[in-house]
């Protein structure tokens, strides 16, 4: 495999960022991925915990996927609260709160890191957030210290390494390969799903857990729609890293490729293992 293209400078900033942009594109594969595994997100914020009249607080809100399910858990009688980064994905959240038409759900800029006191919250819940720390452990300590005893801390996250097919299909098995790369060349945990236990227990927080995986035919074209934007995101970073280079990719033809692939064939597939992880606060 190439070797990295990246100098230390470059790395280190690449770290500490969010490895997949906020282009209008992102933004489309993020709400993508918001439709795929929604019925997932509901069923670990149900466990969790979440009922009506909760205030919630969903960190890395993005597009606002996973605070409109929080919306219609905790009802008119509740609020939700969004946070991220991104200045252009909070307008895409606006945009659909507009259309959808909740006023007990808001968005605002702010991330983890710059949060300070969430004691108002019953409930904090994010998803696909922790894998982009540099220390998630870390993070999750600094957030119990600033919730009220009673409140819970929810967080869903992948397993990459578990996305799998079959039968094998080897360009398809590529890709996620790729994806996984990209983290762990970033210092990320691509298995960020598996290191919620560890992440909880020295935060100071007892979990409960849970695995659950979607499965479906490989030619799903909403998966593999998916598949394509995620690599198509991560391209820039695979050929800084010299993981693969826009030439083995070959990204405007990956997804007709990857749909004759399907076609050879009765192939299922597993997607990666969602694992979501909650606890009340002692």
């Amino acid at each position: 495999m190439a070797g990295s293209n990246m100098s230390e400078t470059e790395l280190d900033a690449a770290r500490a960022g969010y490895v997949l942009g906020h282009s209008n594109r992102e933004l489309e594969r993020l709400h993508r991925q918001g439709l795929l595994f929604a019925d997932l997100t509901r069923d670990i914020l149900v466990r969790a915990g979440l009922k009506s009249g909760m205030r919630v607080l969903d960190i890395g809100c993005g597009g606002g996927d996973v605070s409109l399910i929080a919306a219609k858990l905790v009802t008119s009688s509740g609020a939700v609260t969004g946070i991220d980064p991104s200045s252009d994905a909070l307008a895409v959240a606006r945009a659909r709160l507009d259309a959808l038409g909740k006023p007990w759900v808001r968005f605002s800029q702010g991330t983890l890191e710059t949060l300070e006191d969430a004691s108002s919250f019953d409930a904090v819940i994010g998803r696909f957030l922790l894998i982009h720390l540099a220390n998630p452990a870390e993070a999750l300590s600094r957030l119990r210290a600033s919730l009220r005893p009673g409140a819970i801390v929810s967080f869903i996250e992948f397993d990459l390494s578990t996305a799998a097919c079959y039968p094998p299909l080897p360009l398809l098995q590529q890709c996620v390969g790729w994806v996984g790369e990209v983290y762990r060349r970033m210092g990320r945990q691509p298995d960020m799903g598996v290191g919620l236990f560890d992440g909880f227990c020295s935060a100071g927080l007892k979990p409960e857990m849970i695995g659950l995986t979607r499965i479906a035919a490989s030619n799903e074209q909403a998966g593999i729609d998916f598949l394509v934007e995620s690599v198509r995101s991560l391209l820039p970073a695979m050929e800084k890293l010299g993981i693969a280079g826009s030439g083995t990719v070959a990204i405007d033809t990956l997804r007709e490729r990857l749909v004759q692939e399907s076609a050879s064939g009765h192939h299922c597939v597993f997607y990666p293992r969602l694992v979501g992880a909650w606890a009340v606060v002692r």
